[in-house]
């Protein structure tokens, strides 16, 4: 093969510019998903807290609830002594 044949392949199969294309497209990807991802995280954890001040607030009123039933059955005994 002659010096010009071979430095004609060698530009026709230059293969740099595609993969650096490739990569760009994979890193820009690859940002994508993971500010996605992030997205996704900071929802779940709004969601989470929600949650756990839901249950913060069922507790509570479990307490209050068993307070009443306490008091309730306190009352019932004062005026049915059979209760006890």
């Amino acid at each position: 093969m002659s010096e010009d044949k071979t430095q004609d392949m060698s530009e026709r199969y230059d293969t740099k510019p595609t993969l650096d294309t490739i990569l760009e497209e994979l890193r820009s990807f690859r940002a994508s998903v993971e500010e996605r991802f992030e997205a996704l995280e900071n929802k779940f954890d709004v969601r989470l807290e929600r949650i756990e001040t839901e249950l913060d607030r069922v507790r509570a009123v479990a307490h209050e609830t068993r307070a009443d039933v306490r008091e309730l059955r306190s009352v019932l005994k004062e005026h049915f002594p059979a209760i006890r």
